[in-house]
């Protein structure tokens, strides 16, 4: 079972980001939930940014149907 935790940062005031980390050879996407100092926001945006440009999330597509 997977479970978040954004109340927590929600009510302390820290920024957090969730952002695609892997896919698996089933081509499932794996992800990871960071969380940063309060006030801090522009560090998540700039890490987002650079995993954007360097992992090629813009051209991925979710299998259609995942293999049992």
């Amino acid at each position: 079972m997977v479970h978040h935790w954004p109340a927590i940062q929600n009510v302390s005031g820290q920024p957090s980001i969730a952002l695609p980390a892997h896919v698996t050879d089933a081509g499932l996407p794996l992800g990871i939930q960071a969380v940063g100092r309060p006030g801090d926001e522009q560090t998540f945006l700039s890490l987002a940014a650079q995993m954007e440009k360097v992992s090629g999330w813009l051209t991925r597509r979710a299998p259609l149907k995942v293999p049992a």
